[in-house]
């Protein structure tokens, strides 16, 4: 008998559940002894009998995350600020010197005691003595002692009109006389002292 596509294909269907069907039936069924153990108790778990990768699948073990480390929380130290040098105080201004307040020029009486007075200061007292014993035995201080024309006045100019470099009043005043005897002395012999040598000698000067 020659089946048609259709039929042929329904005939191929019912076969093949009907060996599917003879297969379930022949498997042979296990009870709970006859299969052993399939979960183990929690106490052979607890105790370690059996490997967790026995009775778990690795793939539905849960994933523990790797331990992160923990910042440390303690902040890190802060370098201290260098204290900056305290400035010194500045030192204090020294006060400027005073200028030394010039003396005041001595103005000496136009006399004999005033000329004497200058001499004194002018030369010093050893200067002074060989002038004094000069004057004293030409004019014994005298300051009109002998002639304009000739030796005159204290110091005995010759001719007196000389002693007008020291100042025009030169005929009455014995301070312009005796600046002028002691300008000769120093002048020619080198100091009144020696003036006064050359005079014990010679008589004159």
């Amino acid at each position: 008998m020659r089946l048609t596509p259709r039929a042929a294909g329904i005939a191929a269907l019912v076969a093949t559940l009907v060996f599917v069907g003879s297969a379930v039936a022949v498997l042979p069924t296990f009870s709970d002894a006859q299969a052993g153990p399939i979960v183990a108790s929690d106490s052979a778990l607890a105790a370690g009998a059996f490997p967790q990768s026995t009775w778990l699948d690795p793939s539905l073990a849960p994933t523990t995350a790797p331990a992160t480390a923990t910042p440390s929380e303690t902040p890190p130290a802060t370098p201290s600020a260098t204290p900056s040098a305290t400035p010194s105080a500045a030192p204090a201004a020294k006060p400027k010197p005073k200028p030394k307040a010039k003396p005041k020029p001595i103005t000496y009486a136009n006399t004999v005691a005033g000329a004497r007075a200058y001499a004194r200061a002018r030369l010093g007292t050893r200067q002074y003595n060989c002038i004094n014993a000069l004057f004293t035995r030409e004019s014994k201080w005298n300051p009109l002692a002998g002639k304009v024309t000739s030796a005159y006045g204290i110091p005995q100019a010759f001719p007196g009109s000389k002693m007008a470099a020291f100042g025009s009043n030169w005929r009455t005043s014995p301070i312009t006389q005796v600046k002028w005897g002691i300008w000769y002395a120093d002048s020619r012999y080198g100091s009144a002292c020696a003036a006064w040598s050359f005079w014990e000698a010679h008589g004159w000067y």
